[in-house]
């Protein structure tokens, strides 16, 4: 059986970790990098032994199976739109899109085309995350009571004059929250929890001429009766790594930098990993990222290609972030509750 072959499109930073990733995963082989400045392509191509393609050529390829779509947010589902009819299965970086009506939309289009659709959360799949969402779903940590997510990160102006889609609300779908923090708050979800109500404070504390929070302050209630908080931000100097802190019935937990550095609970037979100080960390560098879990992430996306399944993370998966994303904004805008 041949290997499945990916085209990504885009070719930034997220690009290139893909790129990177894709060496290690057994049964795909990167064919070519899509993006609308064929020269940037080319260098990334280049780089990993691919070729430079348009997106209309790419779709014409019989060797490309799936496309992985890591554009500017607000893009997503444009190039859903043309790829899902040529039943190219996708995988798309976080979050799905700018707000929720294009994120049903684009779930829609796949699930109308018979097509695979999975959502960048890789964080899921660092051994922290594994063994809390065990210890969860094993009812060995007992009811949630209190989890809160810190994002305190630093970008300079140049991070979003550089990017200008990145201060653009529509094609962004948020600054610190959306961007920065959306991996953590998949997190806050997956072991808490559908929530119930949100209560959300946004400014732009310290970057000019952006149309996005870069601080935010956001209160939780859980359907579970649990409480959660989030503070993310961009304009924290010098940036310090994101950090969970989980508290349940029978023990607390803390993730930092995707590493679990505590965790103590009730049960002292109750196997723990070693802890470890924080990891890579993108709070000063969007680069520093950890490879591994990306590598997981995509192996199940293509044995679930193989496999005619759904991956692990799909696209109803990947809405939750994005929900929740926009009960922020609308918490914000209206000055309220909102409720779910």
């Amino acid at each position: 059986m041949r290997d499945i072959g990916i085209a990504i499109v885009g070719h930034g930073v997220a690009s290139s970790l893909h790129a990177k990733a894709l060496k290690d995963v057994k049964g795909a082989k990167l064919i070519a990098i899509v993006g609308r400045d064929l020269e940037r392509a080319k260098e990334l191509a280049k780089e990993y032994d691919a070729i430079a393609l348009s997106l209309e050529e790419a779709l014409k390829r019989d060797d490309i199976d799936a496309f992985i779509i890591a554009t500017p947010t607000g893009t997503h589902l444009e190039y859903v739109e043309k790829i899902a009819p040529y039943k190219k299965h996708l995988l798309v970086e976080k979050p799905l899109e700018s707000n929720l009506e294009r994120t049903d939309k684009l779930i829609d289009i796949c699930e109308r085309e018979g097509i695979i659709l999975g959502a960048v959360f890789q964080h899921r799949f660092d051994d922290a995350s594994l063994q809390i969402k065990e210890y969860i779903d094993r009812n060995l940590l007992g009811k949630p009571i209190l989890g809160s997510v810190y994002v305190k990160w630093y970008r300079g102006q140049e991070y979003y004059d550089g990017r200008p889609w990145r201060k653009n609300i529509d094609q962004a779908g948020g600054g610190a929250l959306a961007l920065q923090a959306s991996h953590s708050i998949d997190l806050l979800l997956w072991f808490f929890g559908k929530p119930k109500s949100v209560l959300a404070f946004l400014k732009t504390s310290l970057h000019k001429h952006i149309e996005v929070e870069d601080t935010a302050v956001v209160s939780i209630e859980f359907e579970n009766d649990a409480l959660g908080s989030i503070e993310a931000s961009t304009a924290v100097y010098p940036g310090f790594p994101e950090r969970l802190e989980l508290h349940f019935e029978k023990g607390s937990a803390v993730i930092e930098g995707g590493n679990l550095v505590y965790l103590k609970t009730t049960d002292p037979n109750l196997p723990i990993i070693e802890t470890g100080r924080a990891g890579a960390t993108g709070a000063i560098d969007p680069k520093a990222v950890d490879i591994k879990p990306i590598t997981i992430m995509l192996q199940d996306f293509i044995d679930s290609i193989r496999d005619k399944r759904r991956p692990m993370i799909d696209g109803k998966e990947g809405r939750k972030v994005v929900e929740i994303l926009d009960a922020i904004r609308r918490s914000f805008l209206e000055r309220k509750i909102i409720t779910f």
